[in-house]
């Protein structure tokens, strides 16, 4: 008898467990443009705080990289369809392998404003930052690759930055990126 009861209350659970119905979308709170959190009282959108640190190697010679993004509430907010955005700044440092510093900046959307029309610039975030491991392997300088984009679309445009063996930056936008296409008038305020 005490077994007939342990299997009822098994198969109950189960069936109370598995019964319930889950969005085939997922989690509604779970996007692809990463969205941490989303204030409750203005509506605004910030996305996760991402941290990098990581060994690299560059025409032979070791460094350490870290990379960190946060949403930063001093820069001007970003309004679109999809709602409003809290832009991003992200700090680079990068140090050689006695620790001494080859390059460190911070980097805001304003860095790469001479390379995108302002049509972009005011609706975009500076959206991520990544080392291009396969760009640096056939260069003599470490090359990361940067995007500045419009929140919650797939509307990007990608950057390298190259940083040269005595700390010297370049920015270039992406030559394959070709043309931007045109901002529909509705599509952002």
């Amino acid at each position: 008898m005490k077994q007939l009861y342990f299997i009822f209350v098994v198969v109950l659970c189960m069936a109370t467990g598995c019964g319930s119905k889950k969005d085939a979308s997922g989690d509604s709170d779970q996007h692809i443009f990463q969205i941490d959190s989303v204030d409750r009282v203005t509506g605004v959108q910030r996305m996760q705080v991402s941290r990098t640190n990581q060994d690299i190697v560059c025409n032979g010679k070791k460094y350490r990289l870290f990379i960190d993004r946060s949403p930063s509430d001093s820069l001007k907010k970003v309004k679109s369809d999809a709602g409003i955005f809290t832009d991003n700044r992200i700090v680079l440092k990068i140090a050689r392998e006695n620790g001494t510093t080859l390059f460190s900046k911070t980097f805001t959307k304003q860095n790469f404003a001479s390379l995108i029309p302002d049509r972009y610039l005011t609706h975009s975030i500076l959206e991520g930052m990544v080392f291009d491991d396969e760009k640096t392997s056939n260069s003599k300088n470490i090359i990361l690759a940067a995007s500045v984009s419009i929140p919650m679309t797939d509307l990007y445009i990608p950057f390298s930055i190259i940083i040269t063996p005595d700390g010297k930056m370049t920015m270039e936008r992406d030559e394959d990126m070709g043309d931007l296409p045109p901002l529909q008038g509705n599509g952002i305020n």
